[in-house]
């Protein structure tokens, strides 16, 4: 079996705590008593607190990118995509992991969820969300033409929001049925999810 690097062991035990305690609970002292180094190591690979969190969105966040972009780029040959479809492509990419792997696929959506609630002091994951947006921007107009474009905005930022918080939630939100996997639970639930999503971008505005 290869050896871990140290560097890898820190960016591990760090994602763990703050998907657990939250960004500013957890010190850099923690983190390193966690993953067993010195205080030296964290600072020779990642200089400081931003910089380390900084390589666990980038870590997590690439493979997220490449499976939307196979998504995205199918709808994007499409004269008029479907707005469940597109909803698809914004949740998968995040929900898949947690199919393929229960544990590490939480853990990373409850550290992405912590980025963005404690904006205070980290912000990064909100700008993530606009760029996310701006990709998206020609599919909704596409699939929703009768939609002002505020309005889309204002629902696609709630969309990316209930998306962290749905998945990062999954546990504390559903009861196992008798005679189902933990895996069919959490297709069934994410299916759910995106059919509210998706409800939520395309409802007709009320007055």
């Amino acid at each position: 079996m290869a050896r871990v690097s140290a560097k890898d062991v820190i960016l591990d035990t760090a994602e763990r705590l703050f998907a657990e305690q939250g960004m500013e609970s957890v010190s850099l002292r923690t983190i390193n008593t966690e993953a067993g180094y010195s205080v030296a190591a964290l600072h020779y690979h990642f200089g400081n607190r931003n910089k380390l969190i900084d390589a666990l969105i980038t870590r997590r966040q690439e493979p997220i990118l490449a499976r939307r972009k196979e998504l995205l780029d199918v709808l994007g040959k499409e004269e008029k995509p479907d707005i469940y479809r597109i909803t698809e492509a914004l949740v998968l990419p995040m929900a898949e992991p947690i199919l393929e792997n229960p544990e590490l696929g939480l853990r990373t959506i409850k550290f992405f969820f912590r980025t963005y609630i404690d904006q205070a002091s980290y912000g990064q994951t909100k700008d993530i969300i606009e760029e996310s947006h701006r990709i998206f921007n020609g599919l909704l107009k596409k699939a929703l033409p009768d939609i002002e474009q505020e309005l889309l905005h204002q629902r696609w930022v709630i969309a990316s929001e209930l998306t962290f918080q749905g998945l990062a939630n999954i546990d504390s939100v559903m009861t196992i049925r008798s005679g189902s996997s933990q895996i069919e639970h959490y297709r069934h639930y994410i299916n759910r999810l995106i059919d509210f999503i998706a409800g939520g971008i395309a409802a007709m505005e009320s007055n």
